[in-house]
């Protein structure tokens, strides 16, 4: 992906906006414009569970870092503390761009953490019934605002 400089003009009205930058920059200024323009964004954000990401992103710093299409654990402890970051990166990585999905298999996460494969999948499944991962038919697992405290604790 290339990483050069983007210029974006938003013309809403008599509301403009131009930002220029990289990616995520560009990114979070266009999010914030809108959330700006339009408050009832923030109402049906609430109401959907649907996750602020820049909120999101910046809480993850520090603690993850997405490197070359893989995701990096930065901070220590327990694997279920590590598998939640591993599915929050994954889940901001693919809104960014900066990831091709955000739904892992057992395997990629106990890569991604460095967790045994067998202890990675008996956590997901007490993650799961806890309801702070979401489990698709396809076996592959992703990130639910619901685990969002356990992240930033």
């Amino acid at each position: 992906m290339s990483q050069g400089r983007i210029k974006v003009t938003i013309t809403v009205g008599q509301d403009n906006m131009e930002v220029e930058g990289g990616y995520e920059e560009v990114w979070m200024n266009i999010n914030k414009f809108f959330s700006e323009l339009y408050p009832t964004f923030e109402i049906v954000k609430k109401l959907t569970g649907a996750v602020d990401i820049k909120e999101l992103a910046e809480k993850l710093v520090g603690k993850i870092e997405i490197r070359e299409g893989r995701i990096n654990i930065l901070m220590s402890g327990d694997a279920k503390k590590k598998i939640l970051l591993c599915l929050a990166g994954a889940y901001v990585g693919k809104k960014l761009g900066l990831l091709d999905k955000d739904f892992l298999t057992p395997k990629e996460i106990a890569i991604y953490t460095g967790i045994d494969e067998r202890i990675t999948r008996a956590r997901l499944s007490e993650l799961r019934k806890e309801g702070l991962v979401i489990r698709k038919e396809d076996g592959l697992y992703g990130f639910t605002p619901a685990s969002l405290k356990e992240i930033l604790e």
